[in-house]
């Protein structure tokens, strides 16, 4: 039997005429031949979808949270500076988020500004990196752009039609991707409240159909919020705690509907995406504000870093599986990680495996059923942006723009070893400045005033102006700043921070920085920890200049990966 195929138009035609041009047709028979036109429209809107689901190659964070491509791509295993870079772009201004692809192009974010004046959407055609078009939205909160604070870090989401992007000033601006239009923008801060933030903001967005999810948790009132693509306008709005986190929600399908996972503050909840009904939640957990979820079937495998003052063992516990059985509506804790953590990269499956990565660049290896470790190895750089996964294969991109190709398999096999730049005479921005004003009050302490140079004062570069002092603090007390910040919470002058003075981030390494254990914070004790905190924050300034690699995205071509200033093309031409 031959297959009917009609388009709507047809479908409608088909349907008239054997309403009104064969009136003898039975009943039976018209009820018939709707059903099947019905069907077919059914099938052409799916298909439709469908074709649209596919040009959106890497349209979010970790392409929704898996940071899989699929395993048709031709993905590049080998290339360097030399060779194997179709191009390279110097964007306007800088960035920290992920570059997104959208068939022939490709979405990014950047702010430009020495106090981040405007916050951009830069469109580049895919096949040659030729810049299409540029929308600028003045921000409604102004701050210097250095490497303190965060600068367009969060990752945009796009559709077929539209990328809808978030700055760390509050701003969304959603824009027609065709032609870089205004289609709508709104601030955020005039629902949320003031933000306030030590480093800015810099949780990425998750979105379903007609819906995108912001987790903004700062050390203000916080929020989950749920969001329409059409106008911008809220749909519900969920209290979170308050504190600094940089881990982003992700969308879990379970039993037929959608919700949001945030796993951050100690704790990791799901909410339902239409409602924002929290429908579970797990405490006890550390180091989970920066590391995402990552979601495969009806497991959410959780990563954290070791806090500044905790234990590897008790940050190892906190990367872990939780596991949906059947029938039940909340996760059971499957298996814990026993010395594996994650850091800046989010956990990833690749066969197999669980793979984490530390702070020190140390990839973990755990078997994904069981927690089972089955290797650790170090791998020469660290790493800040989340491996991309193609079937067996494992891309791992170094902040230094080193790379490694592994093979998922019990023991370590690398397979290819690539750089980006040459390490010796790394690239620096073109125009892109990093500006410090005279006097800052994010309890970082005193920094010099800004005398620009081209080199983006690169060490050893520039002609001097900034100040030598690490941004903590002067020399012979480099943690005074942070001492008087955190002693702003103490409400009743007695120089200890006690009860509910002590701050949520602080509550769980109690037992490593409460030395007399007493259950208080005295002056002491905080002095020995703000010396402590800047001491191993010495020469931050120097190791958190561009060239860095924050984000990637891959699609059918290669690999896109994204420094602050230049984004770099890897893989072939269209047609080969």
């Amino acid at each position: 039997m031959n297959r009917l195929i009609l388009n709507r138009s047809q479908a409608f035609q088909f349907i008239g005429r054997i309403l009104f041009g064969r009136p003898k047709r039975s009943c039976l028979s018209i009820v018939l031949m709707l059903a099947v036109c019905s069907l077919t429209v059914a099938q052409e809107g799916n298909a439709v979808h469908a074709q649209q689901s596919e040009t959106a190659y890497w349209s979010s964070f970790r392409n929704g949270g898996q940071s899989q491509i699929s395993k048709d791509a031709l993905l590049p295993t080998n290339w360097s500076y030399k060779e194997g870079i179709l191009w390279e772009a110097e964007l306007p201004g800088y960035g920290q988020s992920a570059p997104l692809i959208v068939g022939d192009k490709v979405l990014l974010t950047a702010v430009a500004g020495p106090e981040k004046e405007s916050n951009l959407v830069v469109c580049l055609d895919r096949e040659t990196g030729e810049e299409l078009w540029r929308t600028s939205h003045a921000t409604s909160l102004a701050g210097p752009s250095n490497y303190m604070y965060s600068r367009a870090a969060p990752t945009p989401v796009a559709d077929d039609e539209q990328m809808i992007a978030f700055f760390e000033s509050g701003d969304l601006i959603a824009v027609r991707i065709s032609d870089g239009e205004k289609l709508w923008g709104r601030d955020l801060k005039q629902e949320i409240g003031e933000l306030k933030s030590r480093h800015g903001l810099g949780s990425s967005l998750a979105q379903t159909d007609d819906l995108f999810f912001i987790n903004l948790e700062h050390d203000g009132p916080s929020a989950l919020l749920a969001i329409r693509k059409s106008d911008g306008t809220t749909l519900w709005k969920t209290e979170r705690p308050s504190g600094s986190s940089w881990s982003s929600p992700v969308v879990m399908k379970r039993e037929g509907r959608s919700q949001v996972v945030v796993s951050s503050a100690g704790e990791v909840a799901g909410y339902h995406s239409r409602t924002g009904e929290e429908l579970w939640k797990i405490e006890g957990m550390v180091g989970n504000s920066v590391p995402s979820p990552l979601v495969i079937g009806n497991r959410i495998f959780l990563g954290s870093r070791k806090p500044e003052f905790g234990s590897v063992d008790a940050a190892a516990q906190s990367n872990l599986c939780l596991e949906f059985k059947d029938g039940e509506s909340s996760p059971t804790i499957a298996w814990r990680s026993h010395r594996c953590i994650a850091d800046y990269c989010s956990p990833v499956v690749c066969g197999d495996f669980l793979f984490l990565i530390n702070g020190n660049g140390i990839l973990g290896c755990l078997d994904k059923n069981t927690g089972e470790e089955k290797y650790r190895q170090r791998l020469g750089f660290e790493c800040w942006a989340t491996p991309v996964v193609q079937g067996n294969q494992l891309f791992v991109f170094g902040k230094n723009g080193q790379s490694r190709v592994i093979e998922a398999e019990e023991n370590f096999k690398s397979i290819a070893e690539n750089s980006l730049w040459d390490s010796a005479n790394p690239p620096s921005p073109v125009s892109y400045v990093e500006y410090f004003p005279a006097r800052q009050d994010a309890g970082h302490g005193p920094v010099a005033k800004h005398r620009g140079t081209k080199d983006g004062g690169h060490p050893g570069k520039h002609s001097g102006g900034e100040s030598t002092t690490d941004s903590h603090g002067s020399g012979k007390n480099p943690g005074a700043a942070m001492l008087a910040g955190m002693l702003k919470a103490d409400k009743d002058g007695d120089e200890t921070l006690s009860g509910d003075e002590i701050p949520k981030r602080l509550v769980a390494v109690m037992e490593n920085i409460d030395l007399n254990h007493d259950g208080s914070l005295d002056k002491g004790e905080l002095e020995k920890m703000a010396n402590s905190f800047a001491a191993k924050r010495a020469g931050s300034k120097a190791s958190s200049r561009d060239p860095i690699v924050y984000g990637v995205a891959a699609d059918p071509r290669g690999i896109l990966i994204r420094t602050g200033t230049r984004l770099y093309a890897i893989g072939r031409k269209a047609g080969q």
